[in-house]
């Protein structure tokens, strides 16, 4: 979520163990958390903060990992992090970004691709859905790419599939920003996808850690404790799926899985982002979430307020009556000069952002 806002350090209840700093800009060009555009991802910047006041020696989890933005940041204060996501293309990103790489060594290995992709004269046609995006040179450099990507590593894989997101923006002559796709914009340019590759490659990698070791799952949060250890987690830190039904398989994710032949379908069924069932799923999550960690546990949610059928739903709320960990404190979000306020202004609402803390240490 990369968005500038304005934080209130307004705790509800004593002592917090975790304060919060006012931010202008919360977004971070200079970073690896650009290297593929993921619908509702978190403020690298605040997640940093955060993760600073927490000990390295913490093993942490981000239930709903997304991208990877939170394990990242903290296996940058060296912690030990796990994420869990049941998104295929957010885990591969996640991956690309935390597991290690040498960087000549990958360097040479995606120019050798690019190399046997443009000699290649054998590679699959992109499928009909996606290929109205692209002009048509693009789209066959994007599959002879494709072709010879099985040995990719998942930096590698992370640099592909978010330089077929930028591919689809440029060929669409940049009208589209850039976390959301819009109308299609004739005639379709023709741009250099190895060229995208490569920038991508080289503007990224050097910002990859891959130390401490970093674990991403793709898995169920309803049955975190298939993958967790029971009792082994010091810390939860995770900004949940949005109870207004965001579609994480859409966008240029869509653009993706479409590109991929991966059924769009069956992966947004393995995820927690209907409306009708939301509150359900959620308790189950959060049930499973209590089985993984320590008795003296943080738990950090960043949530928000939302529009649901015209009517406006606090977060904080919201999850502090289903959660399985009594009452927590609460700090609070302005949010300024965003998508959010043109939405406020239009609803006559003025909606913010929470960041919920529940310290199982000093309640239980």
């Amino acid at each position: 979520m990369q968005e500038t806002w304005v934080a209130e350090n307004s705790p509800t209840g004593t002592n917090p163990t975790i304060t919060l700093r006012s931010f202008e800009k919360v977004s971070n060009p200079k970073s690896i958390h650009g290297i593929y555009p993921y619908r509702g991802k978190m403020s690298a910047i605040d997640a940093a903060h955060v993760i600073s006041q927490l000990s390295s020696t913490d093993n942490l989890l981000d239930p709903f990992c997304g991208t990877g933005t939170i394990v990242y940041e903290a296996q940058a204060r060296g912690m030990k992090a796990i994420g869990v996501d049941n998104n295929p293309i957010a885990c591969a990103v996640a991956r690309g970004k935390t597991e290690p790489v040498y960087v000549d060594a990958t360097i040479h290995h995606l120019e050798s691709a690019v190399e046997e992709a443009q000699n290649s004269k054998s590679y699959p046609s992109m499928p009909t859905g996606p290929a109205c995006y692209f002009h048509p040179d693009t789209a066959n450099q994007i599959m002879s790419m494709l072709h010879v990507s099985e040995d990719f590593s998942a930096f590698e894989t992370s640099v592909l599939y978010g330089s077929i997101c930028v591919a689809a923006r440029a060929c669409n002559g940049w009208i589209w920003t850039s976390t959301s796709v819009g109308r299609l914009n004739p005639p379709l340019r023709q741009v250099d996808f190895y060229k995208i590759l490569m920038r991508k490659a080289r503007k990224h990698i050097v910002y990859v850690r891959g130390r401490p070791q970093a674990a991403i799952h793709q898995y169920d949060t309803r049955r975190i404790f298939d993958v967790i250890p029971p009792k082994s987690i010091d810390v939860v830190y995770s900004s949940p799926p949005y109870f207004d039904a965001l579609d994480y398989t859409g966008y240029y994710t869509k653009i993706v899985l479409e590109v991929l032949g991966v059924d769009r379908g069956t992966v947004r069924d393995g995820l927690i982002q209907r409306y009708s069932t939301y509150r359900d799923d959620m308790m189950k999550a959060m049930k499973a979430i209590d089985r993984v960690v320590k008795e003296d546990a943080i738990i950090i949610f960043v949530v928000g307020d939302r529009m649901v059928h015209r009517k406006l739903i606090r977060g904080s709320e919201f999850f502090t009556k289903i959660a399985p960990w009594g009452e927590p404190y609460t700090v609070e979000r302005s949010y300024t000069n965003t998508p959010s306020k043109m939405w406020d202004k239009i609803n006559n609402t003025q909606r913010k952002e929470q960041v919920i803390v529940w310290d199982l240490g000093r309640s239980r």
